[in-house]
């Protein structure tokens, strides 16, 4: 079962909700502690179409559940709300961690269809399915069945709650920390990632192809490593005047735009806040587009006089913002192709020396 934080029949903002005495099955175990506020701060506020973190609610227990989701109905982290998806055994649990690849974070009993169905899973969501990413909160009502000092050194988890002690705002502060981890480990499995794609890329069959080819498969290629739609433009530019410059390929909405000049296309927008911009053409990087400008090394100008003091440049409309990490992968990916374009100049001039 799926479903957004919030909804329609949750009390409204600011309207005082009943966490203290909510009772497990065995009226033993409070869901949640009361406190001294009835509801955690908001971490951070939502941003509109930022997606939502993933979290799993793996509990036998339909208030668990329900109790959960009113906690967090307002919480957001990096502008990002929540999105709960429910299974209420750990083989049900097991069979959507196969078929969701995002999930950031799981709030896992430890006590189901067994008295350790829920350790049982760990081991299965880590070895079996081979997801070191997500991260793992054991909650139980019976800490003595499971202990604390056990469990963390025995299973791959990353945190350890007794429902009798878990109160809306460590709650809270565990969901921080889970979710901010795992966006770490994401950031660094996407750079790692990245890297490879740049380092692999057909720069030899590039640079054969000859330049124009290989201006769109620069263009098909930056698309691909920084997961965006093939949307934009490669050019070189010589001088001063860019807009005479001639486009080599082009993509998406400038899918006839080759061998047009630049003033052709740069009327609004980035490209044109880029290429009319004083001085030398510098990289520009807003929330819908990028345009990277990279001086074509010496080599142009001893294979061809006539590529002296080019630069190349690369426009791309993007569905999202470019983080950190997509912009430097962008610019060594652009320092590449200008590379192979280089090369794609000389085999040219040394095919038809005239």
């Amino acid at each position: 079962m799926r479903d957004r934080a919030g909804g329609d029949a949750l009390p409204r903002p600011g309207t005082t909700v009943g966490l203290a005495m909510t009772m497990a099955d065995d009226d033993d175990d409070f869901l949640f502690q009361d406190e001294e506020e009835d509801e955690a701060d908001e971490v951070s506020e939502l941003v509109p179409g930022m997606p939502p973190w993933q979290v799993l609610i793996v509990d036998d227990d339909p208030e668990v559940h329900a109790m959960t989701r009113l906690v967090m109905r307002k919480f957001a982290f990096q502008g990002r709300g929540l999105a709960f998806i429910s299974a209420y055994s750990a083989a049900e649990a097991l069979e959507v961690m196969k078929g969701e690849h995002d999930i950031a974070m799981i709030l896992l009993d430890v006590v189901m269809e067994s008295d350790d169905a829920g350790l049982k899973l760990v081991p299965r969501i880590r070895d079996e399915l081979g997801n070191r990413a997500v991260r793992i909160i054991l909650r139980t009502g019976q800490p003595g069945q499971a202990p604390e000092d056990a469990v963390i050194a025995g299973y791959d988890v990353n945190d350890y709650k007794a429902k009798t002690e878990l109160t809306a705002r460590k709650l809270v502060t565990a969901t921080i920390t889970a979710l901010r981890a795992y966006h770490h480990i994401r950031t660094l499995e996407r750079s790692c990632l990245g890297m490879e794609r740049v380092a692999g890329l057909g720069l030899c069959q590039m640079a054969l192809s000859g330049p124009s080819s290989a201006a769109g498969a620069a263009l098909d290629q930056m698309a691909e490593v920084l997961e965006q739609p093939a949307d934009g433009l490669f050019c070189v530019i010589y001088g001063a005047d860019r807009l005479s410059a001639r486009i080599l390929a082009g993509r998406g909405r400038y899918q006839d735009a080759a061998g047009h000049p630049l003033a052709t296309v740069a009327d609004t927008g980035a490209l044109a806040t880029a290429l009319r911009s004083p001085g030398d053409l510098r990289h520009e990087f807003t929330d819908d587009a990028m345009t990277l400008a990279w001086p074509l090394t010496p080599q142009a100008s001893s294979g061809g006089g006539a590529h002296a003091g080019a630069v190349a440049m690369l426009h791309l409309h993007l569905a999202r913002p470019l983080d950190e990490i997509a912009r430097r992968l962008a610019l060594l990916m652009m320092m590449r192709i200008a590379d192979a374009l280089v090369t794609a100049w000389a085999l040219e001039q040394a095919r038809d020396p005239a």
